[in-house]
């Protein structure tokens, strides 16, 4: 059964995925390990060629750690 909300939802992908890509700026540590910014969903993603892997715009996986580390890195670069 599809309710409503289901049918008029937002596909899952984002529409950051394919949208050209360069590594952002690492912290000391490495972090975010070469991956770039999606500028749609504010996620670092990996870059395959010079374009972002397809990701969905929210991954309910995500560790409470890479949100605080992404969130230690805005801070310290903008954006």
């Amino acid at each position: 059964m599809v309710m409503w909300a289901d049918a008029a939802a937002d596909p899952p992908r984002c529409p950051g995925s394919a949208a050209l890509g360069t590594p952002v700026p690492s912290s000391t540590d490495g972090y975010p390990n070469g991956r770039g910014l999606c500028m749609i969903c504010h996620r670092f993603v990996e870059i395959t060629g010079a374009v972002l892997a397809e990701h969905r715009t929210f991954d309910p996986a995500e560790t409470a750690d890479e949100y605080e580390r992404r969130r230690e890195w805005f801070n310290a670069n903008g954006f």
